[in-house]
């Protein structure tokens, strides 16, 4: 495989992946590092075989037909079912984009940074990003951003030290306890950090736009592969960092991190993890609001069948400005977090569906579908995904 090639299909997945250790992802492994310590390392290197699977059916299908998911479905089902996948989709998507808005005040206010100011300059900025009228200029902001993210999460595990005895003995082993409640809500929002609607919609959206050809399929599967790779094994290290937030305080047991609590707990540790930290926090809660924004627009606006650029000024803003102002009215967002990632397990259900159907069609794929072991694969690990996440939803109860 030549290097101009992999330069040329570069981006789509890439960004895709890294977007997934999205603030929501990230408390949510912190959550389950303080609560469980290593326990949750073994269910998110496990993930990291459904996230390559079906992320590379979303960019199969975008790459091969030339049609993102929402375009795909309304050509083949009609307009109602593509609303149908679609719509659920934007309206939690509105959550989301709260959730990224307090990760972004949550790293503002480690930086030190006013929130009113910081937030303000990041919604105007995510709107000029969302809003190019060409994807390649999105991607030209969005990968460097990506690239800061995995920096500072690599930088963080050199900080925060690793309990070789532990992560060996419960880290890494398949026995964790699976019939408690409190590990099992974990253990959904885990599935739910992992795989998201948004992303199905950016991946085969974002590639088709890039205009990939069939030849490109080769380095765009391998770009799939490494990134889901390195997102989970990001998520490892926001674990093993909870892990250590827990030994600072042993009394907070398997509560809840609260907003300020998290904020003052790191203001005491090392100053350097706390700015670290910031930065990390920040880029996450920019890289996914960019990239949620334009999958949630995508996917509505193809199932619509409407092309106008205005429109997806309008969406843009419509959806982000009421969530920054909540933010800034409502810090203690973490349980939020959490609960949406156990509900997009449930949500994620119809996309992962009409994808499959999608990717094994004849005339859709051009002649090139997704067929045999990998077909089968695909539909295996789409159910276990769905059905895990009903089990988590079920211990919210």
């Amino acid at each position: 495989m030549e290097y101009k090639e992999l330069l040329k299909t570069f981006g789509p997945a890439w960004i895709v992946m890294i977007a997934d250790v999205d603030v929501a992802s990230i408390v949510e492994g912190l959550q389950s590092g303080v609560a469980w310590g290593y326990r949750m390392v073994f269910i998110m290197l496990i993930l990291t075989i459904p996230l390559f699977f079906i992320q590379d059916a979303a960019g199969t299908l975008g790459t091969v037909s030339g049609m993102g998911l929402g375009e795909a479905i309304r050509k083949k089902f009609g307009k109602k079912q593509a609303i149908i996948a679609s719509i659920p989709m934007s309206i939690t998507d509105f959550l989301e984009y709260v959730v990224e808005y307090a990760g972004i005040g949550l790293g503002l206010e480690l930086l030190g940074i006013p929130l009113e100011i910081g937030l303000a300059i990041a919604f105007v900025f995510h709107i000029l990003v969302a809003t190019s009228r060409k994807y390649r200029h999105a991607e030209a902001v969005l990968v460097p951003i990506s690239f800061i993210l995995v920096a500072t999460i690599i930088w963080l595990s050199f900080i925060f030290p690793i309990n070789c005895k532990q992560f060996l003995s419960y880290g890494i082993s398949p026995l964790q306890p699976y019939t408690n409640k409190s590990f099992d809500f974990l253990f959904a929002a885990s599935i739910g950090a992992v795989i998201m609607p948004w992303m199905l919609f950016f991946h085969s959206g974002a590639d088709s736009r890039k205009k990939l050809k069939i030849e490109n399929m080769r380095a765009e599967r391998l770009e799939t592969l490494v990134g889901a790779i390195i997102s989970e094994v990001l998520m490892v290290v926001t674990v093993i960092v909870g892990y250590n937030l827990n030994k600072l305080d042993p009394s907070m047991g398997s509560d809840i991190l609260d907003y300020n609590l998290l904020a003052s707990m790191l203001k005491n540790f090392n100053l350097s993890a706390l700015y670290l930290l910031g930065v990390g926090f920040i880029a996450s809660g920019f890289l996914a609001l960019v990239v949620i924004s334009m999958a949630s627009a995508w996917g509505a606006l193809e199932a619509l069948n409407i092309n106008k650029h205005k429109w997806y000024v309008m969406i843009y803003s419509l959806e982000s400005l009421p969530a920054m102002v909540l933010v800034l009215i409502s810090k203690n967002l973490v349980y939020l977090m959490l609960e949406l990632m156990v509900i997009y397990t449930i949500v994620v259900a119809p996309p992962l569906y009409y994808l499959g159907r999608l990717v094994s069609d004849y005339k859709i794929m051009k002649g090139k579908p997704i067929k045999g072991i990998r077909l089968k694969l695909y539909w295996l690990l789409s159910a276990l995904i769905v059905i895990g996440g009903l089990l988590g939803f079920i211990s919210l109860f």
